[in-house]
């Protein structure tokens, strides 16, 4: 079994940048896989359980920060997922620190089937929800 904790969830420790961060269970969906406190990533309870099991002490670990995240869904449904972004300054305001693109995600938000002034306005929000990002064609009219 999994050891409790006084979170009274499976918790994980993660040394890294002369600081401690806590990987822990979350019986509420909001908070998962976001920034919402300074040193923890929470995780669903049975999704830690596994990982609790699965490392070893010592096992090194990448956390990746990439605050935009993009794809084109079956169908062409392009989505855009943006989250505030990671600092290593705490006085930093994460909502208005720039979230610069790189060569594919801007070759996603120029294309044609993208509609620039809705990404523009997820980056801006930064909900960390899947947003649909995609062009709407203009309707025609129909003659009669």
């Amino acid at each position: 079994a999994v050891p409790p904790t006084p979170l009274g969830h499976p918790t994980l420790l993660v040394a890294a940048y002369a600081g401690v961060y806590l990987l822990h269970g979350t019986n509420a969906d909001f908070g998962i896989g976001m920034r919402v406190s300074s040193g923890c990533i929470r995780l669903r309870d049975g999704d830690i359980e596994t990982l609790f099991r699965q490392v070893t002490p010592g096992t090194k670990v990448n956390i990746i920060n990439t605050p935009i995240k993009a794809s084109v869904e079956p169908g062409g449904v392009r989505l855009v997922e943006v989250h505030q972004p990671l600092s290593k300054n705490i006085g930093d305001d994460p909502q208005v620190l720039p979230i610069v693109l790189n060569g594919p995600m801007q070759t996603f938000k120029d294309a044609p089937q993208t509609d620039a002034a809705v990404m523009e306005h997820v980056m801006e929000v930064r909900s960390g929800m899947p947003v649909d990002v995609t062009r709407q064609s203009e309707a025609k009219p129909q003659s009669l």
